[in-house]
């Protein structure tokens, strides 16, 4: 590594360390740090901008958009209570069913962004109600994306194939996805009891008793929502439910036909408010701004420093290793490092699998070999929980306790990020 890369690394930790010295929003520290990076290493403005994260962006902001109407219409109200009387006070099961829900959104094929996009905010509101810890119910959640990802019809675990076969690496499909599917459980399960789980069990129930309809944070409707309910039938959901509900069916249809989820939702959020005509300010200011410039400022500098190719050299100093434990280690620690802000697991899958691949030669046996590919890119894939993630961000972008959340997952990735690449060397 030259110089220059080694202070650029250097400088991170630096930023990092003030963020949490001085308690400020860590995107806001690290765009004017990135921009004095890029003056010192001569890198132009023009490709300091080319790693704004402008799709995980529109797409934290547009989920929002959307579920501030579900919201705003008292919709979610009812969904919630469906989950919670169908659950009869057994709160500890509402963290696994809607990860059981998103794991079979993500094995029918769907991007495990687009399946956590249409069940997190449901989930943190679940969570909100039953006074669930948004840690928990997001890094279960999570686990149930992490499963269904790498099913045979999922493009996560089409890639991990396609790698294993062009490397001679004998794949079977069904017993990869089994022990993914352990390794995700086995995750799920410790951020559960690590987040207050024990407590949800000892829980007395309610009996699936439902709280008010109408909660601090629901939102009042409207004047035109109002009279537009007024002129509605007695069959029970209001006109601006009816439209909310079919926004929300019309955008999961969408995006399971892979459309962009952060645009879809801006136009159905979109249509809703224009038809219904609810307040325009209060819809901007209740979007999550912080978070948004969290994860743009730290995805911005994490572009900076693969222009200057500080990654691909940690990589190739990984791959020149003799040692296969040592390359299948390093090259996993350095895979969940960026799966942490890199916001496309696809993408960090396609780096470090045709290295850890090779590693393994072809005279590995099969179930040994697809252990190893499991653990690989299980580690990659549950670092989705990162704060600089899509998954970790809807987590942040919808609960009331974005600073707790935000500390829990940051320790909770951190572990992850430590323990899960060792797994990998003792295979």
């Amino acid at each position: 590594m030259t110089t220059l890369q080694i202070l650029a690394l250097v400088w991170l930790a630096l930023v990092f360390a003030v963020s949490l010295w001085q308690h400020i929003n860590l995107g806001l520290i690290m765009i004017p740090a990135a921009f004095v990076l890029a003056e010192i290493a001569g890198v132009p403005v023009k490709s300091l901008y080319a790693g704004f994260p402008t799709k995980l962006v529109l797409l934290v902001l547009g989920v929002a958009f959307l579920w501030n109407h579900v919201q705003e219409s008292r919709l979610a109200n009812i969904f919630v209570t469906a989950m919670v009387r169908a659950a009869r006070g057994r709160a500890f099961l509402l963290p696994w069913v809607m990860a059981f829900l998103t794991a079979v959104i993500c094995a029918v094929g769907a991007l495990p962004a687009a399946a956590l996009a249409i069940t997190i905010p449901v989930a943190m509101e679940i969570a909100r109600r039953e006074n669930i810890r948004a840690a928990l119910m997001g890094t279960v959640v999570i686990q149930g994306a992490c499963v269904g990802g790498f099913s045979p019809f999922n493009p996560w675990g089409n890639l991990v194939a396609m790698q294993a076969a062009q490397n001679g690496i004998a794949f079977d499909s069904v017993f990869f996805f089994l022990c993914q599917g352990a390794l995700a459980l086995a995750v799920g399960l410790v951020g559960f009891f690590c987040f207050g789980g024990l407590k949800l069990l000892r829980q007395k129930g309610q009996n699936g008793q439902v709280e008010p309809a109408v909660k601090a944070g629901a939102g009042v409707l409207p004047t035109s929502a109002r009279a537009a309910d007024k002129a509605l039938t007695r069959s029970g959901l209001t006109a601006y439910q009816w439209c909310s509900l079919a926004a929300v069916l019309c955008f999961i249809t969408l995006v399971l036909r892979r459309f962009d989820v952060g645009l879809t939702a801006f136009a159905a959020g979109m249509t809703l408010q224009i038809i219904f005509r609810t307040n325009g300010k209060q819809a901007i200011a209740k979007l999550p701004w912080g978070i948004a410039l969290m994860i743009g400022g730290v995805l911005l500098y994490v572009g900076l420093l693969e222009k200057m190719g500080v990654l691909h050299a940690i990589g190739s100093a990984l791959s020149g290793m003799e040692n296969p434990s040592l390359v299948r280690y390093g090259i996993s620690l350095l895979g969940t490092i960026i799966a942490n802000f890199e916001s496309s697991s696809v993408a960090v899958l396609g780096l470090v699998m045709p290295v850890a691949i090779k590693s393994m030669g072809s005279a590995v046996q099969a179930i040994a070999a697809n252990m190893q590919l499991a653990l690989l890119s299980g580690s990659i894939a549950v670092m989705a929980a990162s704060p600089f993630h899509i998954g970790g961000a809807l987590i942040l972008a919808e609960t009331e306790t974005a600073d707790r959340a935000f500390k829990d997952l940051l320790l909770w990735v951190a572990c992850l990020a430590l323990v899960l690449p060792f797994l990998a060397f003792l295979l």
